[in-house]
């Protein structure tokens, strides 16, 4: 949709909602500014309801949102339109102070954030652009066939669709991320043993326990067999051991439930883009997947201990 935007010119329809009058002057003068090949029209509200009312008339393309309200405060203000509108691309304006729940938000649905005082009008226009592809993006993987129908994750096409976009997202506005790939450990074993039915029930666990431990806007995969693939998005180095403890005791919460007939576990690689140094979807899996054999000759897999 982002070229489609600049071939066509088309205009491009914001709602702006904000409470404070300054913000209002403020967003509505950068849009009216920006040089890109979009137009902008703005229409402004001071309150949820208001947006609310607006939406329903259709014709809004993207939502500019502050979180204080005169009727909403903190991250209620974007769960109460998300909830009514959750295709609705969204963009959250955060004071200083706010980064924090700003990117809650971004977990929760939001496409993206911008900061009071430090957005120009061309980082804006280029926001709001990208937000709408996004969102247009999610919205043509839900309608193909992208989805795993056993684990109800992800399929390797749609993990790379929307992991390169997000990568490439990633390199233009410097931000880090990090990619996990994790095998489920002797998955024939299961099968052999047990039978099959068994095995998915391996896999479909597996997809549980990846999905207690990353986030919602976080993607992920089952890329293969016994293959799973995880883009973690603003998670940096330093946050890998956190979230290898964090899966490490979901999977041995698993375990001790004794729902399985085995013991469940898993081998996982990863690697990170640190914001500055650019690097394609491919390299990074590369680079995580040899960690990930080097895990497996090691026998430093995740399981219960």
């Amino acid at each position: 949709m982002t070229e489609d935007f600049k071939a066509a010119g088309q205009m491009i329809r914001v709602l702006l909602v904000a409470g404070d009058s300054h913000d209002k002057a403020l967003f509505s003068g950068l849009l009216s500014s920006e040089q890109g090949l979009s137009v902008f029209e703005v229409e402004c509200a001071d309150r949820v309801s208001t947006a609310v009312d607006r939406l329903f008339k259709g014709g809004i393309d993207v939502l500019l949102m502050d979180l204080e309200l005169p009727d909403s405060k903190g991250l209620d203000s974007f769960i109460r339109i998300n909830h009514q509108y959750p295709a609705m691309p969204v963009i959250v304006l955060a004071g200083p102070s706010e980064e924090g729940l700003a990117f809650e938000a971004v977990s929760r649905g939001a496409q993206d954030y911008l900061v009071k005082g430090e957005t120009s009008e061309r980082a804006l226009g280029r926001v709001i652009r990208y937000a709408i592809e996004r969102a247009r993006l999610l919205s043509a993987l839900r309608s193909l066939s992208l989805i795993d129908q056993l684990t109800g994750l992800y399929n390797r096409r749609g993990f790379m669709t929307l992991a390169d976009q997000q990568l490439k997202l990633a390199v233009r506005t410097k931000r880090n991320l990090m990619l996990v790939l994790a095998d489920v450990d002797g998955l024939k074993m299961i099968d052999d043993n047990f039978g099959h039915r068994e095995g998915d029930l391996a896999l479909i666990k597996t997809a549980e326990i990846l999905k207690k431990t990353f986030r919602k806007s976080d993607v992920i995969a089952r890329i293969g067999g016994d293959e799973f693939a995880l883009l973690a998005i603003e998670a940096s180095k330093d946050s890998r051991a956190q979230l290898e403890e964090r899966l490490r005791q979901n999977l041995e919460e698993c375990n001790r439930s004794k729902k399985l007939r085995y013991t469940l576990s898993m081998s996982i690689g990863i690697t990170s883009f640190d914001g500055i140094q650019a690097v394609t979807l491919t390299e990074l899996m590369a680079g995580a997947d040899e960690v990930l054999y080097a895990n497996k000759r090691a026998g430093k897999s995740l399981k219960n201990v």
